[in-house]
């Protein structure tokens, strides 16, 4: 827990700093006066100043946010500052600069991150192809190109459409040399417990192997090799079989078990409905990878490649949410990043990285949306004043930050409300 709250305050922290500090530095090239530079949100834990520099250097409680507080961003005229170190009295290149600067940083600290990331693990730049399969008629090297008919380029692309396919069936296209085939696919939902999901067994596992047991007849160790007579040899075979007989609603089912002396145990297990809402996944009946290339120039490309993809991922999000295809429920906020996280941070420092890389596009791109108090809804206003001739009444823009912002707080406290839930 201590180890996952480290990285969780690391990587909000170094995406915070990155696009706040990008701010900064453009509106103290362009001479707005600042107030304040803050990491974090809440009550100031820590401030100091510089010699001959106006702006408070702050430390804040919760590491959820941050701000670079420049004049004239108030709703009301702060008459003490000289009007040409308000922000409204630059002119509108270099107010644009100081607005996208934030988000140019997000996205650069990510394309370096990549870079490494790629250098040091080697890089998959295109996971589409079928590296295993256990459905009729998809074959390994079969290269997936739509989901529904919805057509992916990328492996961030093809992730987001299986995410809103998976719980119901669904269709994928593949080319396979150069005819394309369309495969229905069934996803089965798998619970904490890699069991198939709503059923209580009595056991987890780890593999085909049992992790933890509630049966006296079955013991940590053991290992799945028939269920009702079929013969297991893969996870795959495990999930269909216990798929089918929830279908056919069998409560007793025989598991045959063999112990590390090979020796092999039938024991007729009880089957319950479980209410414990415990979805870890869902089941394919395929996995998927790519050609594996290492060195500086496919780290390079890596970089580029994985940057785009993940751009072109948030914009269907956006796209989806928009239209009803996802709800708001599928959104996380800290407290969801923290437990990814968690998550994450058992793999080793390099996916902390690579982690880290995608929540800096993640916050980029979210600050790139025209909506008033992000900083594409500065840019929309600016873009505003360029069209009409003449600057927006600089009371009526910050009140529409101010109640744009208020409204995000709203949502924010939503989607963490929707998060906790997800934790019971």
């Amino acid at each position: 827990m201590i180890l996952t709250i480290i990285y969780f305050v690391f990587i909000l922290g170094v995406t915070v700093f990155i696009h706040e500090l990008g701010h900064f530095m453009f509106a103290k090239k362009f001479g707005v006066y600042v107030y304040e530079f803050s990491i974090g949100m809440g009550p100031r834990l820590f401030k100091f100043n510089r010699k001959n520099d106006e702006t408070d250097y702050c430390i804040r409680l919760f590491p959820i946010g941050g701000y670079v507080q420049m004049a004239g961003e108030e709703v009301e005229v702060d008459e003490k500052i000289p009007e040409n170190k308000r922000l409204q009295s630059k002119k509108w290149y270099q107010r644009l600069l100081i607005m996208v600067a934030g988000v140019m940083m997000n996205f650069i600290l990510a394309i370096v991150i990549l870079f490494t990331v790629g250098l040091i693990k080697g890089v998959t730049i295109d996971a589409r192809y079928i590296t295993e399969s256990n459905i009729d008629n998809l074959k390994k090297d079969d290269k997936i190109i739509a989901v529904n008919d919805h057509f992916v380029n990328n492996y961030d692309k093809l992730a987001l459409e299986l995410a809103i396919a998976e719980r119901s069936d669904f269709t994928l296209t593949v080319s396979r040399g150069d005819k394309n085939k369309k495969i229905k696919v069934h996803p089965i939902a798998i619970s904490n417990d890699y069991l198939l999901y709503g059923y209580d067994y009595g056991f987890t596992l780890d593999g085909l192997k049992v992790e933890k047991s509630d049966n006296k007849n079955i013991e940590k160790g053991y290992e799945i090799i028939a269920i009702d007579g079929h013969d297991i040899e893969t996870y795959y075979d495990l999930i269909n079989i216990l798929d089918d007989l929830s279908a056919d609603k069998k409560s007793n089912i025989i598991f045959t078990f063999k112990d590390n002396q090979n020796l092999k145990y039938d024991v007729n297990v009880k089957v319950k409905k479980s209410n414990d809402d415990s979805l870890l996944g869902y089941d394919y009946g395929f996995e998927i990878g790519g050609k594996s290339e290492k060195g500086v120039f496919a780290a390079i490309k890596f970089a580029f490649f994985k940057f785009f993809s993940l751009l072109e991922q948030m914009l269907f999000t956006i796209f989806y949410l928009c239209t009803g295809v996802l709800s708001l429920k599928m959104l996380s906020g800290p407290v969801g990043i923290f437990t990814a996280v968690g998550t994450v941070s058992s793999t080793g420092f390099i996916n902390i990285l690579f982690f880290l890389a995608i929540i800096s596009v993640n916050v980029g791109f979210i600050n790139l949306l025209p909506i008033p108090a992000f900083d594409g809804g500065h840019v929309l206003f600016i873009i505003i004043e360029k069209i009409k001739g003449s600057p927006v009444n600089q009371k009526v823009e910050n009140t529409i930050h101010t109640v744009f912002l208020v409204l995000l707080m709203i949502l924010m406290l939503l989607i963490t409300f929707n998060d906790i839930l997800k934790l019971f």
